[in-house]
């Protein structure tokens, strides 16, 4: 690799590797581990020289965010790269709260998971209404769109606030149920916009 020192070149093919194998890249403290680097800055510097020579491009705002550029994507073999899913805050799954659409971070997933031509974004949701289903704390995996099927689980802004509910539509008007029998049905009409389905969740134990 031209304009590259072995250590250089050895941290990057640990970076492709991580992608071929995983589907994401390495944190810094994998880099660290992986070559006995005794700080975070000592990697970093590694990465803004990658960056700097055009091998590698990252977000310094958010976790996991380095990528190859078309100058060291030939060393990536067929695995198939993983889309980022911006992480858009919070969503409430109790009484419905503001849900801030700012990108707090990126999740890499398999475009298995994901499909084709299909936007999506993670929420974090608060309360428990949706247990035992989906619990405080877990990331919701949301496809945007405006239509849902009877009994789907979506994410609902009701003005600026949003919330996660059961979907269940008459002719006059959507009721929008919890799965937790202590809180009661919302019903609106025409008054909220379908931000999307929920598709998948995260939760750390």
């Amino acid at each position: 690799m031209k304009s590259l020192t072995d250590r250089q070149k050895q941290i990057l093919e640990f970076v492709i590797g991580s992608i071929n194998d995983r589907g994401y890249p390495p944190s810094v403290r994998d880099i660290c581990r992986h070559f006995d680097i005794q700080s975070p800055q000592g990697a970093q510097r590694h990465l803004n020289a990658l960056e700097k020579k055009g091998y590698l491009k990252r977000d310094a705002r958010l976790a996991r965010s380095l990528s190859v550029t078309t100058l060291s994507e030939s060393m990536l073999g067929s695995h198939p790269k993983p889309e980022w899913v911006p992480v858009l805050g919070d969503v409430a799954a109790g009484a419905p709260i503001l849900a801030q659409e700012d990108v707090i971070d990126q999740i890499p997933l398999s475009k298995d998971w994901l499909g084709m031509g299909k936007e999506h974004f993670f929420l974090r949701i608060k309360g428990d209404s949706m247990a035992e289903a989906i619990q405080p704390g877990d990331l919701v995996l949301v496809e945007r769109g405006q239509t849902a099927s009877r009994g789907e689980i979506v994410v609902a802004l009701l003005e600026d606030e949003a919330t996660c509910k059961r979907f269940f539509p008459d002719k006059t008007r959507v009721y929008l149920r919890s799965d937790n029998p202590r809180y009661d049905d919302i019903v609106v009409s025409n008054d909220f916009k379908l931000l999307g389905k929920v598709k998948a969740l995260v939760r750390k134990y």
